[in-house]
C-alpha cells in the first residue's frame, strides 16, 4: 500500500527533483502535496477515481432545501465536496436521474417537472432545488456526491494500483511544470505516460457503468412512458 508521502516521493524521483531513497526538501514536499489534493480532486470531479465517493437518501420535503453538513442542513451528507447527480427511485430496482438544470436557468419554461438543480452554500453544504410537481410526488431520491479528501503525510491510499499509478504520473508531470529539471522530451514522455493511462482507465470506467433508465426529462413521465420514447433514446 502507498501513502500519501510515497507518492510524492516517487513523482519527485520521476521528475528529476530528487535522487531515489532521498528526502524531498520540505518546500518542494508542501507544494507537491497541494498538486496531489488537486489531481484528487480533479479526478474526482472527472469521475475517475469513485472511491472518494458516497450518497444519501431522502424525499424531498420543500421545493428548496440545504445537505450536507451544519445545523441547518435537512440531508446530511459528510464532507461532501460536490453533488454528482440526483436520482430517484421508480421501483425497488431501478432508479431514474433527474436531469440537472444550472440555478440561472432553473426556473426558465420547458424543462419539465423531472429537473434538480444546485449551488454552493458554505463549506460541506449545498442547496437543492425541485420543481412543486415533483415534490408532491414524494418520491425517494438518492443523492450521489464527491467526498472532501484530507490527507495526512503518513497516510495510506486506498485505491487500486493503476489509480496510485495514476496519481504518481499526474504530479511528477506537475511537478516538471512547478520545476522545471527535465528536458522537454521527458516532460513529453511523463505527459505521454499520463494520457495513455487516464485513456485506459477512461475507458474501464464506461464500461463498468451502472445503466439507469433515461428517460427524456422535458416531457411528462406518463407521455413518455405511453410513446415508448424512453425505448428509442428520446
Amino acid at each position: 500500500m502507498s501513502t500519501w508521502r510515497d507518492v510524492i516521493t516517487e513523482a519527485a524521483v520521476r521528475a528529476n527533483i530528487v535522487y531515489r531513497k532521498k528526502e524531498v526538501p520540505a518546500d518542494i514536499f508542501t507544494t507537491a502535496s497541494n498538486l496531489l489534493k488537486g489531481i484528487l480532486q480533479e479526478y474526482s470531479n472527472r469521475k475517475f477515481i469513485t472511491a472518494y465517493s458516497n450518497e444519501s437518501n431522502f424525499v424531498p420535503v420543500s421545493e428548496s432545501f440545504l445537505v450536507g453538513e451544519g445545523p441547518d442542513v435537512t440531508v446530511q451528507a459528510a464532507k461532501i465536496q460536490t453533488p454528482q447527480s440526483v436520482l430517484y427511485r421508480i421501483n425497488d430496482n431501478e432508479w431514474v436521474p433527474l436531469n440537472f438544470i444550472a440555478y440561472d436557468q432553473f426556473y426558465a419554461a420547458g424543462y419539465g417537472d423531472y429537473c434538480v438543480s444546485w449551488q454552493p452554500t458554505g463549506i460541506n453544504q449545498y442547496k437543492l432545488y425541485f420543481r412543486p410537481r415533483f415534490v408532491a410526488q414524494n418520491r425517494t431520491c438518492k443523492l450521489i456526491y464527491t467526498l472532501e479528501m484530507q490527507f495526512a503525510d503518513n497516510d495510506i491510499i486506498n485505491l487500486p494500483t493503476p489509480y496510485v499509478e495514476l496519481l504518481t504520473r499526474a504530479l511528477a508531470y506537475k511537478l516538471t511544470v512547478a520545476y522545471p529539471r527535465t528536458d522537454a522530451t521527458k516532460q513529453n514522455s511523463l505527459k505521454l505516460e499520463l494520457t495513455e493511462l487516464e485513456n485506459m482507465l477512461q475507458a474501464s470506467n464506461a464500461s463498468q457503468k451502472i445503466i439507469t433508465r433515461n428517460l427524456n426529462n422535458r416531457g411528462s413521465l406518463l407521455g413518455n412512458l405511453i410513446s415508448g420514447e424512453f425505448v428509442f433514446g428520446g
